[in-house]
């Protein structure tokens, strides 16, 4: 019997030749981080990042002979989670019968054009929007045509302050969205007559600079079950828009097998084709302001923490299983319930939690600690709570 050739690499090159014109997110897929980190070690994707001091005046008149390290590098390690399998069996007589119809090569083309990357968009939507949820840059304003001008202003505000080039950013939004810019005050509108024709051409291809992308709005969703291909939640939440940098975000896709057998006894003469691959999207933790999300209605998150006696009286050690990153920080508040946090609330007059946890208590009972996101110009925003029952030393 003739062994399965594995096609897996010549595979990939076409597809990803493909996703410009297959995929809603080709900008993300194909992106330059996407060819850049790979998996070392299985399905982890080891992402570095380097920091270093700046520079400083020169002394003409003095060497002290020391040489300081002014640089670090650190990595942060990603785990792929979509592996992802699929197969069919293919009956020689149904190549016949069809005329050919019925071939690998038009199943896979199918399966590529109406499962596989259409799944990879939904989930790249859920994953950023999730993305933005954690870090604290999504808004819930609700969008019209006489508002949507202004709160497009204020997002690319944020974005520039973050130092992020408005050049890279990419915006994907529903067909919703999308008429209400056409709809809205102040968007020019453009007559070509050369024709003798009077063709209004309305389009919105670029806004400020910033290449605009519809995407379906069953594809913009918060929450999908990808048991079977891809199914949107029950509790979903509709993503409206989306702004992103293409660098700030990693998606690597992997393919293992892409194999086909041919008919033998095994398979009762039929033609049998299975591929397996693996992908995932990630966000540079130096990197997490370059994702911005208009989302429905955006809830607090939820922090693990606990509290254990520290080493002298009165003193806790408060530790948060949830670690910030740039652009985040922990703070707490004693008291004596857990007090009602909502996304975005500013929690400017709490304490920031101390790098080792250590707080001195003398009534309170319970300890409220929240993630904030410090970027957004308004104090602290809040992204997502914790709470504890205050355990102290005597």
């Amino acid at each position: 019997m003739a062994e399965p050739i594995n096609y897996a690499v010549e595979y990939a090159r076409d597809l990803a030749n493909a996703y410009p014109y297959l995929s809603y997110f080709p900008e993300v897929w194909t992106g330059p981080n996407s060819q850049k980190y790979k998996p070392v070690n299985g399905k982890t994707v080891m992402i570095p990042s380097m920091t270093t001091t700046g520079a400083r005046a020169v002394n003409r008149d003095h060497i002290d002979g020391v040489f300081n390290r002014n640089f670090d590098n650190e990595y942060q390690a990603v785990t792929m989670s979509m592996d992802r399998e699929w197969d069919t069996l293919v009956d020689p007589m149904d190549i016949k019968e069809t005329n050919q119809v019925v071939t690998i090569a038009n199943i896979t083309k199918t399966f590529n054009e109406f499962q596989k990357v259409p799944e990879q968009d939904a989930y790249c939507a859920s994953k950023l929007a999730g993305f933005a949820q954690s870090f604290g840059t999504v808004d819930n304003t609700t969008l019209t045509k006489d508002n949507i001008l202004e709160t497009w202003d204020g997002y690319l505000e944020y974005m520039v302050n973050q130092r992020i080039n408005r050049d890279r950013l990419i915006a994907y939004m529903t067909p919703s969205v999308y008429k209400l810019l056409k709809e809205a005050a102040g968007i020019t509108r453009f007559l070509d007559a050369g024709t003798g024709v009077r063709n209004v051409d309305r389009n919105v291809g670029k806004l400020d600079g910033i290449v605009i992308k519809e995407v379906p709005s069953d594809m913009m969703k918060t929450i999908y079950d990808f048991t079977t291909g891809w199914v949107i939640g029950s509790s979903a939440k509709q993503i409206n828009l989306l702004l992103v940098d293409p660098m700030a975000v990693i998606a690597p896709i992997i393919y293992d097998t892409s194999m086909m057998s041919p008919p033998s006894a095994q398979s009762k003469g039929k033609w049998l084709y299975y591929e397996r691959y693996y992908y995932d999207i990630f966000t540079l933790n130096k990197r997490r302001c370059g994702v911005l999300a208009n989302i429905g209605e955006p809830v607090v998150g939820t922090l693990t923490v606990t509290s254990v006696a520290g080493a002298s009286s009165g003193e806790s050690v408060i530790a948060v299983a949830e670690k910030p990153v740039l652009g985040q920080k922990l703070v707490y508040q004693l008291n004596s319930a857990d007090p009602s946090i909502t996304y975005g609330q500013d929690l400017s007059s709490w304490e920031d939690l101390p790098a080792d946890g250590v707080v001195d208590v003398t009534s309170e009972t319970n300890v409220t600690v929240c993630l904030v996101n410090t970027t957004k110009g308004n104090g602290a925003f809040a992204v997502a709570e914790g709470n504890a029952t205050i355990v102290k030393a005597s």
